[in-house]
């Protein structure tokens, strides 16, 4: 079974990268969906006096937070998936968690406001690293 990284920051260009893979497995068939957002590390100052499992449980929090929408659009949809919470540079933690799992692709929303060099720090850093194929979802911004 083929398999997707479908990377979540909670913004509508994201939910719409997931609506373009329901509309896929519809047409198309099962894919194995790993579901992931990446969080920054915080920096020192921002958890001074902080046990680690309280960082953790924090940036873990928000992860789900954020993810939210995209886990319920799949559920109404009955699309299996995975979720996998990261942190660190974003570019980085997609391409490596995809090469890991043994992703076939990475799915991607986009704003797509431009030439190739607007489509954005991380769909570009995504792009350059990847040794998979990167689909961008150009979204349209919200009304």
């Amino acid at each position: 079974m083929r398999k997707v990284l479908l990377p979540v920051d909670g913004s509508d260009f994201a939910f719409q990268a997931a609506r373009y893979v329901i509309d896929f497995i519809k047409k198309y068939g099962p894919v194995e969906v790993h579901v992931v957002n990446v969080e920054p590390k915080p920096l020192e100052w921002q958890t001074r006096g902080m046990e680690n499992e309280a960082i953790n449980d924090h940036l873990a929090s928000i992860a789900h937070t954020v993810m939210k929408p995209v886990l319920d659009a799949l559920h109404e949809e009955g699309i299996a998936y995975q979720t996998h919470i990261k942190l660190g540079d974003v570019g980085d933690a997609l391409v490596t968690l995809a090469e890991e799992l043994g992703c076939d692709h990475i799915i991607m929303g986009t704003r797509g406001i431009g030439a190739f060099a607007a489509v954005g720090s991380v769909a570009g850093k995504v792009l350059h690293l990847a040794n998979v194929p990167v689909i961008c979802v150009k979204g349209e911004p919200p009304h």
